[in-house]
């Protein structure tokens, strides 16, 4: 299933982060830029992420939302590994790859026998948290990878229990574990992740795709409605919000999540809804299936996991040559490289090990000549 208005807003939303991370760079080397200073801007780019979560929900309840029992339930799990994990291992490696350069190059060794490094392999590798102390994938944008999984596991929980409205299962999992995490106040880390508010963004997602399975027609108005909504709430988180909750800490811990959903969550799931419903009634068609939004809605999951391993480039080529670029051109500069290596990324380790994990096994076929003819029978 491809809707074009969720490629664009894919696009969109990995977009947003990379620029909000390439303002961090060129501040790092660059000093002050316009905009960083403008407000509240750097902050929001964050915003991709609450987009993606609400995504996530909408298209998991419109392909798998079906699937019943066990043997859906493992196959849903299984292309979701497959989806997810090879990719994340390998832009993680990838990244550790473009740090050990670095090291190297100012007389440094990158310690890969340190606790902490094994630490943070494991935190990796199995995606959901081990310690009750601490969280901290090599990676660090994984942590987003571990609220999808915990979905993915609820969802999976759905399927097992063989209700047909899962989103009534949905719910009431969310609802009564943020429940018990705001009763209980958890300092384990597990367990501010599984009571986490960040969830109700998954929710959002959930619950559009059931109005969009069961309502054939959204007047166009009420869409656009919600697209300007949405849109309008966005430009007034520039100019006030608070930038905490744009920080990996407060949402793990859940001290910020719930301010999260509410400030960020809620009008990422107006401009979603009013995207798709708008696709829907046949209007934007030239926004929606434009061939670079397709382009950079597929290759979006690269982009997100791969553009800090083109920052790490950056930061070699700076070492050798020096910051050369005014702060806010080099913003744009550091967004267009990371869109390029994330999408050359894509097209040649994504794309085709995608297909290869994707492929069908091809059932055991015995050659006829492989089979002994039968014996004579003899003269008596």
């Amino acid at each position: 299933m491809k809707l074009d208005s969720i490629q664009f807003l894919r696009a969109v939303a990995a977009s947003v982060v990379v620029y909000a991370h390439s303002i961090d760079l060129s501040q790092q080397y660059g000093g002050k830029s316009f905009q960083e200073g403008f407000h509240f801007l750097s902050d929001v780019g964050c915003i991709g992420v609450d987009l993606f979560f609400v995504i996530s929900g909408f298209i998991i309840t419109y392909v798998a939302g079906k699937y019943t029992g066990a043997k859906e339930g493992v196959k849903f799990l299984q292309k979701r590994f497959y989806r997810i994990n090879p990719i994340y291992y390998i832009a993680t490696a990838l990244f550790i790859f473009t740090i050990m350069i670095r090291f190297w190059m100012v007389g440094r060794n990158y310690d890969l026998g340190s606790d902490q490094f094994i630490d943070s392999a494991i935190d990796t590798l199995i995606i959901l948290p081990l310690s009750p102390n601490s969280f901290a994938p090599l990676l660090m944008i994984g942590w987003t990878l571990t609220f999808e999984w915990l979905f993915y596991i609820m969802f999976f929980a759905t399927i097992l229990s063989g209700i047909k409205r899962k989103i009534l299962v949905l719910s009431g999992m969310i609802a009564a574990l943020i429940a018990l995490g705001y009763i209980f106040k958890p300092e384990d880390v597990r367990l501010t992740i599984l009571t986490n508010a960040i969830m109700l963004e998954f929710l959002l997602g959930v619950i559009i795709c059931q109005l969009y399975l069961q309502v054939k027609k959204v007047p166009v108005y009420l869409s656009a409605a919600l697209l300007v909504a949405g849109l309008a709430w966005y430009v007034y988180l520039v100019f006030d919000t608070n930038p905490l909750i744009a920080a990996i800490g407060p949402i793990l811990t859940g001290q910020l999540s719930m301010d999260r959903f509410l400030h960020w969550g809620i009008p990422s799931s107006f401009i979603f809804a009013g995207c798709i419903f708008l696709e829907k009634s046949g209007k934007l068609s030239w926004l929606w299936s434009n061939r670079l939004s397709r382009l950079v809605g597929d290759a979006s999951y690269s982009i997100y996991l791969v553009h800090f391993s083109a920052f790490s480039l950056l930061n070699i080529l700076y070492s050798k040559t020096g910051f050369f670029l005014p702060p806010d051109l080099a913003i744009f500069f550091h967004l267009f490289v990371a869109l390029g290596v994330s999408i050359a990324f894509y097209w040649w380790v994504e794309r085709p090990l995608l297909k290869w994990l994707q492929k069908p096994a091809k059932p055991a076929t015995i050659k006829t000549t492989d089979i002994p003819a039968p014996p004579l029978p003899q003269a008596t």
